[in-house]
């Protein structure tokens, strides 16, 4: 609780560098993210019915957003903060052996669905060239699957991106913080994402 308490006022706080540092010029647009992962979940072993193997698989990630980009932030033409927020969904699925020579014993599709809301400081390296690092909170609002009992991560976000003007293709990499599984089956596990990001300015 401590944690997630932490990571909020660091969300405040970075909202409102946002807006205080915010110039006239802003621009939005819509957000599209895609892409898989890994993770990595500490399985309670042994299990029942003589389960001695298991195994994760991340499947894929995708997202539906929009953004608010305030440009010359701090008074540096070169410098830009990106405010995220969207729906998405993650899927992964885990699997229960005897031995590996059997096929699985258990087999379990999960999914998650989740709202993120979070911000990112960037800099445009050269041309529509630009690096970014960012802090995006999110919460599960609805899952499948395995009966998980955690809701809470906040990834670390580092992105690299290109802007053509019409619309923007980026890669992004997210580093949860939190434990988000939590089941009869698994003690604890952490997502690791890649994605595709794809920016579409709407106004500018």
């Amino acid at each position: 609780m401590k944690k997630m308490k932490r990571i909020l006022f660091l969300l405040f706080l970075t909202c409102s560098v946002c807006l205080v540092t915010a110039q006239k010029q802003v621009k939005s647009g819509l957000l599209i993210n895609g892409g898989s992962g890994t993770v990595n979940p500490n399985f309670k072993l042994p299990l029942e019915d003589g389960i001695k193997f298991t195994e994760a698989d991340y499947k894929m990630n995708l997202s539906l957003g929009y953004r608010f980009r305030f440009l010359n932030s701090f008074s540096v033409p070169s410098v830009f903060i990106d405010w995220d927020s969207y729906i998405g969904m993650k899927s992964w699925n885990s699997k229960y052996r005897r031995s590996f020579l059997e096929p699985p014993t258990k087999e379990i599709s999960t999914q998650y669905y989740f709202i993120s809301t979070g911000a990112s400081l960037n800099y445009r390296l050269y041309k529509g060239l630009s690096l970014g690092v960012g802090l995006e909170p999110s919460f599960v609002f609805f899952q499948e699957g395995e009966d998980n009992t955690r809701k809470f991560d906040a990834p670390l976000l580092g992105k690299l991106a290109y802007d053509f003007g019409f619309m923007e293709i980026g890669v992004n990499y997210k580093h949860g913080l939190t434990n988000m599984i939590k089941s009869d089956l698994i003690n604890s596990g952490k997502f690791r994402d890649w994605q595709i990001s794809i920016f579409i300015p709407l106004s500018k």
